[in-house]
């Protein structure tokens, strides 16, 4: 074998020689099944006949990236693909199709070999395979496509994958594309192979490391779904599995990514790297893993860090996605559900989540895990009302995570510097009383708060879902003529239509009707139904005029039960 160059090599080439016998290509375990469908296939063999009837001297086919597996001293050898596998296929179906519809032997016998070549014993030949697919979807790719006469097999398997009943369908629509009347026009199907081979190109772009085939993948796709750093990490450590176990590993994986969803696969990956390397990501999260994980822990890679993972994803479903905490007391799950899903939907960083799955995969006791939840939601609430920088943040989270690896008793994690908060009471004081509250991104997050504190049912979850507006008692431009302004002055206006006591919460459809209105005809839309989703708007039930002398007592009413929460839980109740 000769030493793998890790160059980057890009240049064009003719399908003929891409799909010649210096090329092997596999398409490895962290691709996404075959996926195209009736529109893509039929544009691209459109695309191809209308070049070809034009007479073009060539035709583009698009671009591949290789990850060089295996390289001979001849230049040969096995690629993984890293971009292009859908074209790859189809094309690879599309020559299968014409080699069992063409009757003259020599053309069968050209396209055979640029798809495959059964072993030979007597001359010591391999088997050999252009294009090695997912090996779930191998055996029927042999059978149907890669094996001579196969596109003409009737398909009667059970339980066909979407990536086999694609290809399915793939070589029924490009039989039909030959027919004209109902009958074959082999004319057409010479001309196509001619062209193909001789006037179609590829630019291939080929290298020997994993990680710039990926960032070249990154730059030059700007269609489809690009792979993911869980789709990189997955494939690097399946492969560092042997092959007898293999399959285990990748069906556990792949249960991950069915019950998380990929986007969510991807942030808990993410979350884990922060975990391990306890600093701010400088790279993308697969480099970062390879060289500050895999390098300094070689036989993490594999089985480990799949078993690591799949701990991590089953409290990172069960516990944030699903915000459920098993416990016989019935109020403390109903508590971390409130809450969990409040900071979950409604704290615009993520942040706090690695911290807190961190927490629960060291310490699993429910009372344990929800009196840490109300820590942490305080400590990141504070840093967020004083306006604490991303970066400021994310060393504040590393100092969190640390304080959880150091401590072997679950209260001492509190105890820590990094959580104590009562240094901040004048600066968060200080942050909710102003006057323009309304325009802060947290005011919104507040109030759900607030409201979560006077839900009185400790034994019925609650969530906040829908579109949830924040909005104004004292409208923000009072019509002429109306009672706002003459119980108001333009000054007292000025002081109080975007501060807390005046800042209400409403479903945007009640919102829409109670608009401008004054405040009597305001109540009345609030509780058109008799009911409002929102304990806090519930509560200005009790008034029967708003004037300043109402939004100043509810004003300080609404700071003191905030302070409360934050910083004496005793003097409230808290939902």
């Amino acid at each position: 074998m000769a030493t793998i160059d890790k160059k980057i090599e890009a240049k064009e080439i003719l399908f003929k020689d891409l799909f010649g016998s210096k090329f092997a290509f596999k398409i490895p375990g962290y691709q996404r099944q075959y996926s195209w469908e009736k529109d893509q296939l039929e544009q691209l063999f459109e695309d191809i006949k209308e070049a070809m009837e034009l007479k073009e001297d060539s035709y583009f086919l698009g671009s591949v990236i290789l990850q060089v597996i295996d390289q001979k001293s001849d230049n040969s050898g096995m690629y993984d693909v890293v971009d292009g596998q859908q074209r790859l296929t189809t094309l690879t179906i599309l020559l299968a199709v014409m080699r069992d519809l063409i009757t003259n032997p020599k053309a069968k016998t050209t396209l055979q070999s640029k798809i495959y070549q059964e072993a030979d014993p007597y001359e010591d030949k391999p088997e050999t395979v252009r294009l090695r697919v997912r090996d779930r979807d191998y055996s029927f790719f042999k059978k149907y496509i890669l094996e001579e006469g196969g596109t003409k097999l009737t398909v009667n398997e059970p339980d066909l994958t979407e990536s086999q009943d694609r290809m399915t369908k793939a070589i029924h629509i490009f039989s039909e594309k030959f027919l004209e009347n109902g009958q074959l026009d082999e004319q057409l199907v010479d001309n196509m192979i001619h062209f193909i081979l001789n006037k179609c190109m590829f630019v291939y772009v080929k290298t020997g490391t994993f990680t710039s085939a990926f960032r070249l993948f990154s730059i030059l796709n700007d269609r489809g779904m690009p792979l993911s750093n869980a789709d990189l990490l997955k494939s690097t450590n399946l492969g560092a599995i042997a092959e007898t176990e293999r399959l285990h590993y990748q069906n556990l994986w792949e249960a991950m990514e069915e019950e998380l969803g990929r986007e969510e696969l991807e942030k808990l990956l993410g979350y884990i790297r922060l975990i391990f390397v306890k600093e701010k990501a400088r790279k993308t999260i697969q480099e970062e893993y390879e060289e500050k994980i895999f390098a300094k822990n070689p036989d993490f890679r594999g089985k480990q860090f799949i078993e690591y993972v799949k701990q991590f994803a089953d409290i990172y479903r069960e516990k944030v996605l699903n915000a459920d905490i098993q416990t016989t007391d019935k109020e403390i799950a109903v508590k971390y559900h409130g809450l969990l899903t409040l900071m979950r939907d409604f704290i615009p960083s993520s942040d706090w989540i690695p911290v807190l799955i961190h927490f629960i995969q060291k310490f699993q006791s429910p009372n344990e895990i929800y009196s840490f939840l109300r820590v942490l939601e305080r400590k990141f609430v504070m840093s967020w009302i004083k306006g604490i920088t991303p970066t400021g943040r994310v060393t504040e989270v590393v100092k969190m995570i640390q304080a959880v690896d150091n401590a072997s008793d679950p209260n001492d994690v509190a105890k820590e510097k990094i959580f104590q908060t009562s240094e901040d009471y004048k600066a968060v004081k200080i942050n909710i009383q102003v006057d323009d509250l309304y325009k802060k991104k947290y005011a919104k997050y507040l109030l759900l708060r607030l409201d979560m504190s006077l839900n009185e049912n400790a034994n019925v979850k609650k969530s906040y879902t829908g579109v949830i507006s924040v909005e104004h008692i004292l409208p923000q431009n009072p019509s002429e003529g109306s009672s706002w302004r003459q119980d108001f002055t333009e000054e007292e206006r000025k002081a109080w239509t975007n501060r807390l006591g005046n800042l209400v919460l409403l479903s945007r459809k009640k919102n829409s009707s109670a608009n401008n209105r004054e405040f009597p005809i305001k109540l009345q839309k609030y509780f058109s139904n008799g009911i409002t989703d929102f304990e806090l708007t519930k509560d200005l039930k009790k008034f029967q005029q708003w004037t300043v002398k109402e939004c100043e007592s509810r004003h300080e009413d609404l700071i003191d039960r905030l302070m409360a929460i934050y910083f004496d839980p005793a003097k409230v109740t808290i939902k």
